[in-house]
């Protein structure tokens, strides 16, 4: 059981110092390609997160696409995490770790489309996320909605060290940009 935790803190290890060397260029510009990719269909109920500076920044979305239901996770306990409806980015406000949050709202009971940040990724849809829990406790309350990872290329490896609550994607989205330079 140790074997599994310490694998996935060292692969966290490895993958954070890739990601602290990701440039903003590439940032931007990989995050517009896997924002082009993202399904939008009218009338559904996303779920989707706000990007930390190494994570693919996916915010315009709600702009763009207002004839989407939005919602983004709040951490709302100490292992608790819901998803609450947003319209701009003025319904933001920074919260748990620094991360921007919805400020208020009713959490989502059905979602169509549950858009999953992870510090890595498999193709076939395995995720490790940043330690906490919290997606896989949120996505489990979620079980008819698509899941879809969102990933740069240089996250993407062969394979994860898994344990049984870890909650697989049904797909995995990329930048076909290729690896940063």
């Amino acid at each position: 059981m140790g074997g599994k935790t310490s694998a996935k803190a060292e692969q966290r290890r490895s993958m954070r110092t890739v990601l602290g060397r990701l440039e903003r260029s590439f940032i931007e510009s990989a995050s517009i390609e896997i924002r082009r990719q993202i399904p939008l269909r009218p009338g559904s109920r996303i779920a989707l997160f706000a990007g930390t500076t190494t994570e693919p920044q996916l915010l315009d979305l709600i702009q763009q696409n207002p004839q989407i239901d939005w919602f983004l996770p709040k951490v709302t306990g100490s292992d608790t995490m819901d998803f609450l409806p947003v319209s701009s980015s003025d319904d933001l406000e920074k919260g748990f770790l620094g991360i921007l949050e919805p400020h208020s709202g009713t959490p989502a009971t059905e979602l169509d489309l549950i858009i999953c940040p992870g510090v890595a990724f498999t193709d076939k849809g395995g995720r490790l996320g940043q330690g906490g829990g919290f997606y896989d406790r949120a996505l489990a309350r979620f079980p008819s909605a698509e899941r879809i990872g969102v990933t740069f290329s240089c996250q993407l490896v062969e394979q994860l060290p898994t344990r049984p609550h870890d909650i697989q994607m049904h797909r995995v989205i990329t930048n076909p940009l290729g690896q940063p330079s």
